[in-house]
């Protein structure tokens, strides 16, 4: 049967433990009852879970409880375990002779000193559960925390706490049992430090301190790792009225030495986790000076290509067929679409446009309708299928005749009518409806029209160009795009890079941008900082072509008409640039790296439109890693 064992102001007391809750306070209603002023009237329960295991609980007492030095609300409590309320001391313990026959505990205490010796010993088994918890976290505190508890329940009525030596050879407290408060250090003797640390020589030896008026009695132990004496073990009398018997401080030399193990362990285990963090931190930096190093190499190529052209006073030889003047692409993934709208602009096929928005899509789509024979012979018609609703997807690619419904006063002919003879380009294909799906699907297949209130078909001859940012293969997967319908207009596909993976382009793009916005705001000698290209050079872009070109047109208005600067730039590119002028000017390695990672956090927030989730995934980061980084940095998401 299990039972409490109370000690309190020099009484122990046995408790046998009959039913599944047991009630610790000052009323006598209680089944253990307490004098100590500290204890509530009902001050905590100790209660057996199904499991067999015990909870003990605090009933919200003024004074707290404390198991381990530290206030608990609700926590598990193991055999061989000791809480503390005021100066009372309880322990848990699963059976009678496990507390009180110190035969089994220590067999080097001899048998004529049982009689007459105090019992100094809680069992083995009680002992060996100290290590549980550490085996279980296993860090470094937990080892620690089992070295000084494994101690303290070998001898009875004392408080452990174990030294180690830190970085600069000075004692540091790491490890406590049976200190009440929080803040164990503060109950340690004032002269602790200063001995603790005379003791971390090769030579000392241990030290049994008398009692006083302040402390009672205690025993210093210096105990070694190898050949160095790492640390030392500290045990002091709980009451001012016991002393240690010689037997008792042999137990506690003894006992040092498995604390030198644990201590070892903890250090080795501090060591694996500081070099783990070094190692984290190291292939972070070489991760951002790798990102710098190819950021670096671009914006030199770029600026090459630049300056090269600027020499020459001309554009390169052409080689294309038709005209793609009204698109700005040097780098070799835009001549590579350059090479394919040559091959299909004259084909009779239907063509489909792949691509982030911002990246040029229309532009794409003009190009093969005014580069083909139809730029003659028929109209160039555009349309935005995510701005039409249902309600007037029909009648504004069909058409209607008058009265086919109220308000209808007049024939209308629709975009495909329009389009008779040329090119009709439907911009974001992906987001209509499966039931204008079919519709379209009807028109395509079969190359009429009937509008809305007609009684007879109507033939158009046109050249369909699509576009979307979506993956319509995965759409047909999930069933949210035809599939009929999608290899009807995926004839040909063209995609379009993104403007982070044609990084040589953007000196051109914002030459052209700048001059025609300086113009048109009537600034013809306005000039741009070198500093302001690095920055646009070193951005991602996830607006594309559109967010370059709206963010020259903003710095131009911004401007003194004279210069522009880093000041005009919005601010994550602003601080792009502060960036690129830290790295010029000898910044740490570190500051660069943390400016590129905030850097990116913005930017995914920004792509996301503040989605932390989103912004986590594309991270490569936990939600929180995500917060904890914003916090870090003060970066704020509505």
């Amino acid at each position: 049967m299990p039972f409490l064992v109370v000690d309190e102001k020099g009484t122990t007391s046995r408790y046998p433990i009959a039913t599944r809750a047991i009630t610790i306070g000052r009323a006598p209603d209680n089944a253990v009852m307490l004098a100590d002023e500290k204890a509530s009237r009902h001050h905590c329960v100790l209660e057996q879970q199904p499991d067999k295991s015990w909870v003990l609980r605090d009933l919200k007492s003024r004074n707290g409880t404390y198991l381990h030095g530290e206030p608990i609300l609700e926590e598990a409590i193991q055999f061989g375990e000791t809480f503390q309320i005021g100066t009372a001391r309880i322990s848990l313990f699963s059976e009678e002779s496990s507390a009180f026959e110190t035969k089994n505990a220590i067999e080097a205490i001899p048998e004529s000193a049982l009689p007459s010796a105090e019992p100094v010993a809680v069992g083995i088994t009680e002992a060996l559960q100290a290590f549980a918890k550490a085996a279980e976290e296993d860090t470094a505190k937990a080892l620690y925390y089992a070295a000084a508890r494994f101690v303290g329940q070998l001898v009875h009525g004392v408080r452990v706490a174990v030294c180690v030596a830190d970085e600069r050879g000075e004692a540091r407290p790491r490890g406590f049992f049976n200190f009440i408060s929080g803040t164990p250090e503060n109950e340690l003797p004032g002269n602790f430090t200063s001995t603790a640390n005379k003791l971390l020589s090769p030579r000392a030896k241990t030290q049994v301190k008398a009692r006083s008026a302040a402390f009672p009695t205690c025993v210093y132990v210096p105990f070694k790792t190898g050949e160095r004496v790492a640390g030392v073990l500290y045990v002091e009398r709980e009451s001012k009225e016991s002393d240690f018997t010689e037997t008792q401080v042999s137990l506690v030399e003894n006992a040092a030495n498995a604390v030198a193990v644990l201590a070892g362990a903890a250090l080795s285990r501090t060591n694996e986790e500081a070099l783990a963090a070094k190692v984290e931190n190291f292939e972070h930096e070489l991760e951002g000076v790798r990102r710098e190093l190819e950021a670096k190499l671009d914006l030199q190529t770029a600026e090459l290509t630049a300056l090269r052209l600027e020499a020459e006073g001309r554009e390169p030889e052409r080689k294309w067929q038709h005209d793609y003047s009204n698109i700005i692409g040097k780098s070799a993934s835009m001549q590579e679409v350059f090479r394919m709208l040559d091959k299909v602009t004259d084909l009779p096929v239907p063509v489909l446009i792949l691509g982030e928005p911002g990246t040029g899509k229309e532009l794409i789509a003009r190009a093969l309708h005014f580069n083909s024979s139809r730029a003659k012979s028929g109209r160039f018609v555009a349309e935005n299928c995510a701005a039409l609703p249902d309600t007037l997807f029909e009648s504004e690619l069909f058409g209607y005749v008058k009265g086919a419904f109220t308000g209808a006063d007049r024939d209308k002919v629709g975009l495909f009518g329009h389009a008779d003879g040329g090119t009709i380009f439907l911009d974001e294909i992906g987001e209509i409806s499966p039931a204008m799906q079919a519709k379209l699907l009807r028109v395509i297949e079969e190359g009429e029209i009937r509008p809305i209130g007609g009684k007879q078909s109507r033939k158009v001859d046109f050249r369909l160009v699509c576009a979307t940012n979506r993956d319509l293969a995965d759409q047909v997967r999930k069933g949210a795009f035809r599939q009929d319908l999608f290899f009807r207009i995926n004839v040909v596909t063209i995609r379009l890079p993104a403007l982070r993976e044609r990084k040589e382009d953007i000196p051109v793009m914002v030459d052209h941008f700048f001059k025609v916005a300086a113009r048109e705001a009537g600034y013809p000698s306005l000039k741009m900082d070198r500093g302001v290209l690095r920055a646009m050079m070193n951005y991602d872009w996830p607006g594309n072509v559109r967010e370059l070109e709206n963010e020259v047109k903003k710095i131009v208005a911004l401007s003194d008409g004279k210069k522009v600067d880093a000041a005009q730039l919005s601010p994550h590119l602003r601080q792009v640039a502060e960036e690129e002028a830290l790295s010029e000017n000898g910044g740490s390695l570190k500051d660069m790296v943390e400016n590129v990672e905030k850097r990116k956090i913005v930017e995914a927030i920004e792509r996301t439109k503040g989605n932390k989730s989103r912004a986590a995934e594309l991270l490569g980061l936990s939600r929180l890693g995500l917060r904890k980084k914003m916090e870090r940095y003060g970066i704020e998401s509505d």
